[in-house]
């Protein structure tokens, strides 16, 4: 498969571009009432009441729904974060980190679809590249910010104090189906012990 079937074409105009969220919105009612492995360029279209063709001119695979789906979240969830940080003037990566656990997971929370794809999408293999993408991106808004706020720490720290974070939080919501108030306090001491390693 090619790079240009695993990429969303995502319109300029107004009426396209609205057809192109209602699609997002039905692969999210589908992901919330049936999972992951129900979605299919062919339900998608069956939900939504749309042509395959018409479909396949935004989403040319099964792939780009995901892609588009998580552009979405990972846009809304990137504004949140930046939001939340433009105006503290606080120099620890820690409370930087405190508060991206705090947001991600009331956003995960709020949006039980975007939370289902970043724990599950990485169990099928098609769809792995897709998963690690939301992770480095969120990763990468972390970085932003702290180089920003001039915190030195590498990427690389950056990264694994994420994974970190987004791992203690997948446990929390494999078994509850939902982030809980224990498993954001425990994923924290995760991530500051990690970071208070040399």
């Amino acid at each position: 498969m090619n790079i240009e079937q695993l990429i969303p074409n995502k319109p300029k105009q107004k009426r396209s571009l609205e057809r192109y969220e209602k699609i997002l919105d039905t692969v999210e009612k589908i992901l919330l009432n049936d999972g992951v492995h129900a979605i299919s360029i062919q339900e998608v279209s069956r939900v939504a009441n749309m042509k395959r063709p018409s479909l396949y001119k935004l989403f040319p695979s099964n792939e780009a729904l995901f892609h588009g789906l998580s552009e979405r979240h990972m846009k809304n969830f990137n504004s949140l974060y930046r939001k939340n940080t433009e105006t503290a003037v606080i120099k620890e990566a820690e409370w930087y980190f405190n508060l991206f656990i705090d947001l991600v997971s009331i956003y995960l929370n709020q949006n039980k679809a975007c939370a289902t794809l970043f724990f599950y999408l990485d169990s099928f293999p098609t769809y792995k590249g897709t998963s690690l993408q939301n992770k480095r991106f969120l990763a990468t808004t972390v970085f932003e910010i702290l180089s920003k706020k001039n915190i030195k720490i590498s990427v690389d720290r950056v990264y694994i104090a994420s994974q970190l974070c987004l791992s203690t939080l997948a446990i929390s919501f494999n078994e509850e189906n939902c982030i809980s108030p224990r498993y954001v306090t425990e994923g924290k001491k995760a991530v500051n012990a990690y970071l208070a390693t040399n």
